[in-house]
């Protein structure tokens, strides 16, 4: 095997389950059948979806594929499928971009350590872009990460 066998060419298409585990908790969010407190425990260990927040256009320049909230302040897509992430970042003109995978805790605490000291702009994390759109300001993430632990 060797070092790129691993690597999927860009044009690959990837037939890939939706995480219906963690739909079907974004499904009774949105009804009111489960609060933001319960709905984030139970999220917790979600695998999602997710990219670096700068990258290439396909005008050829780079950017913040950040969705924004104010001029300092935005938000990074997660997204439960990888079909569903290389839709949107499709629509939005991004080309040339990782796709890595984790538990939604570790989003949150990646971004976190994202926005420690002079960063530029702070983030949260959006949950489903597209259709769900569940919010988590960056200056909640503490309060979100402690209360998914168990703190």
């Amino acid at each position: 095997m060797g070092l790129f066998d691993g690597f999927k060419k860009k044009d690959a298409k990837q037939v890939l389950p939706d995480n219906t585990e963690g739909l079907a908790l974004l499904e009774k969010h949105e009804k009111g059948q489960m609060n933001d407190i319960d709905f984030l425990k139970a999220f917790r260990d979600q695998i999602v979806y997710y990219t670096t927040p700068f990258g290439d256009h396909k005008d050829g320049t780079q950017k913040l594929f950040a969705i924004p909230k104010s001029a300092n302040e935005g938000y990074i897509p997660v997204f439960l499928s990888e079909t569903t992430m290389r839709e949107y970042y499709d629509n939005v003109g991004r080309v040339g971009f990782l796709i890595l995978q984790a538990p939604f805790i570790d989003v949150v605490q990646t971004t976190m350590k994202m926005n420690s000291g002079k960063a530029p702009a702070k983030l949260g994390v959006l949950i489903d872009p597209k259709e769900y759109k569940v919010t988590l300001d960056a200056p909640m993430l503490e309060t979100i990460e402690r209360m998914m632990l168990g703190h």
